[in-house]
């Protein structure tokens, strides 16, 4: 299993690998630079060789069943993560992604100046999704809030939408047996493929 990376970052990197074709995928990839503690989740590089381009998916992976994000008291109580609800823990959630994004989009921005990107966050179970709850909300405003500040789109893989993503790997999963070194991608051949 690749360093320390968690099952559902193995299955966002098996997403990336088989269906976006990236030929590298990094996890828990930190930056280099002494003092920073940049860490990204799931790091993605396709190349367009052709048009000699490279695609960078920055992804930030969450894999909480429960629906909760983070556990925690926000650092920064003035932000405009406060605006959504009045649990701790939903504050803390949005400013932690927040300062991880806002983090990996500078990282990705000095290391590969010349590639274009896709920031993502993947989580399978978020809390309000029914009722389009206060942290649903506060993840739509904290999309609108790095594009404010960056000028890159953040995309939102949660409930339904990480799962229509995780069955088009199973489907690819069905219909291919071979051996890509991927272990998330060969446990669901294993499971997809039993008779």
């Amino acid at each position: 299993m690749p360093g320390n990376a968690s099952w559902g970052e193995l299955l966002v990197g098996a997403y990336h690998q088989l269906l976006n074709e990236c030929e590298l995928v990094n996890y828990n990839n930190r930056s280099a630079e002494p003092g920073n503690q940049m860490e990204t989740d799931v790091l993605a590089i396709k190349n367009d060789s052709e048009n000699n381009k490279q695609h960078i998916y920055v992804c930030e992976v969450v894999t909480h069943l429960g629906g909760s994000l983070y556990s925690g008291t926000p650092d920064d109580k003035e932000g405009w993560w406060m605006d959504y609800s009045n649990t701790s823990s939903y504050h803390y959630s949005l400013e932690t992604l927040w300062r991880k994004f806002i983090d990996a989009h500078q990282y990705v921005d000095e290391t590969f100046p010349n590639a274009e990107y896709s920031f993502q966050f993947w989580a399978p179970v978020v809390t309000g999704s029914q009722n389009h709850g206060y942290l649903i909300q506060g993840l739509e405003k904290l999309e609108d809030e790095f594009e404010d500040e960056t000028g890159e789109q953040l995309e939102l893989i949660t409930n339904a939408k990480y799962s229509d993503r995780i069955e088009d790997l199973r489907d690819k999963a069905k219909d291919d047996t071979s051996n890509y070194g991927s272990p998330a991608f060969r446990f669901l051949q294993i499971l997809e493929n039993l008779e």
